[in-house]
């Protein structure tokens, strides 16, 4: 059995308790951890914690099916059920979504954040010609309320009634009700089956090629801090150069987002005439001493053809990029070099909110930025914290 780190623990739980009313992303820097993050990691995302999850949502349509709620829909009952899980699962020290609000139920239930998951591990049924079932096929199909003719894993159409969900069979714990009697540790057949599943993940960008997350399962990454780290690089086959441009390019961003709060500090004093403290100022140098090295190694054209996969990368973000890095690697210090082209790049993605623009609707933006607060600059991580919980529950599978 593997146990998280009491600072993974502390992270975790962090995580679960912030406030998560949107992400930090002035100049556009986050499509490039999106990119990354879902080539290298199909299916995860920031809101996933445990991989049990997985499988608890199926079965909880299981029951649904097999005994729904007398005059309630099958999506409020739903909600219901899912209320009811977090309470199963309030003593695991960590990963429970809604621990934080419990008893009052959350905005984000596990159904939510886990149903892309569900779609590209194939642990929901597909409807021909429309891909992977939806949430709301399913849950007409629970209702008795079929949506269209399903197919098993060999391609043989399948009643309307059937069991939409590819999956074990739940244990007999499963069963029990009440706080607390439920765990995030797999069975041996849960493992097994989702460790199979996972590693016939291919990488979206290499159709044949398996994803670096396909590879790392049954592994101990929990000591690698972050996705590009060594062990993770001598795993990745034929994606290791790829990984190891996306640790280059989450340093140049890291550099960028400390570039970007110089500048609207600097504003701040000489545009408004507010007096502020030089937080983000005397930090930049810092960051630029910690990561400039690793950003000076990105193969600028590389990195562009791994951006431009099924859409265009966008071109303002693009150009704030490359002119950071001919920045670096010209030597320079002073963030300002660069407003113009953090101004048009954050004025295309925010337009009056834009803290650096120069018209009164910057005054106003800046006038509520709180310069001591703002995070310093730091690297993109392309999910990483949460791939590591997710494959914490397959080592040594």
């Amino acid at each position: 059995m593997t146990y998280l780190s009491p600072d993974a623990m502390r992270q975790a739980r962090k995580f679960m308790n912030a406030d998560q009313k949107g992400v930090r992303d002035e100049i556009g820097f986050l499509i490039v951890h999106q990119r990354y993050a879902d080539r290298f990691f199909p299916g995860t995302s920031v809101l996933h914690t445990r991989l049990r999850y997985v499988l608890f949502v199926p079965w909880l349509y299981r029951d649904e099916q097999a005994k729904p709620t007398k005059g309630m829909r099958t999506q409020d009952s739903m909600k219901r059920r899912e209320y009811l899980l977090t309470g199963r699962l309030i003593n695991e020290p960590v990963g429970v979504i809604g621990s934080g609000n419990y008893p009052l139920p959350v905005d984000q239930r596990p159904s939510q954040v886990y149903w892309g998951a569900l779609q590209r591990w194939g642990l929901v049924r597909e409807q021909e010609g429309t891909g992977p079932l939806s949430r709301y096929q399913v849950e007409r199909i629970v209702a008795g309320k079929p949506g269209g003719p399903l197919k098993d894993d060999e391609g043989t159409p399948l009643n309307g009634m059937s069991w939409p969900f590819v999956c074990p069979e739940p244990p007999e714990d499963w069963n029990q009700t009440g706080e607390g009697t439920l765990s995030f540790e797999l069975t041996a057949k849960e493992k097994k089956f989702l460790a199979k599943r996972l590693r016939s993940l291919t990488s979206p960008k290499n159709p044949g090629a398996r994803s670096i997350f396909s590879l790392l399962v049954g592994h101990d990454v929990l000591s690698s801090r972050t996705a590009w780290s060594p062990q993770i690089c001598d795993l990745a086959e034929t994606e290791r150069p790829a990984l190891e441009r996306s640790g280059q390019a989450a340093a140049l961003a890291a550099i960028g987002r400390a570039v970007y709060a110089a500048q609207v500090e600097t504003l701040c004093e000489t545009i408004d005439g507010s007096k502020r403290t030089a937080t983000q100022r005397d930090a930049l140098p810092q960051v630029l001493e910690r990561w400039r090295t690793q950003a000076d190694r990105l193969d600028w054209a590389a990195f562009l053809d791994d951006m431009n996969d099924k859409s265009e990368f966008s071109p303002v973000v693009s150009i704030a990029l490359r002119d950071t890095l001919s920045w670096i690697r010209d030597g320079h210090s002073d963030p300002m070099r660069l407003e113009e082209v953090y101004r048009n790049a954050e004025i295309g993605r925010k337009g009056r909110r834009a803290r650096l623009s120069l018209t009164q609707f910057g005054v106003d933006q800046r006038a509520d930025w709180d310069n001591d607060h703002h995070p310093i600059g730091a690297p993109l991580h392309y999910r990483w914290d949460r791939v590591q919980m997710l494959l914490r529950d397959l080592v040594g599978a």
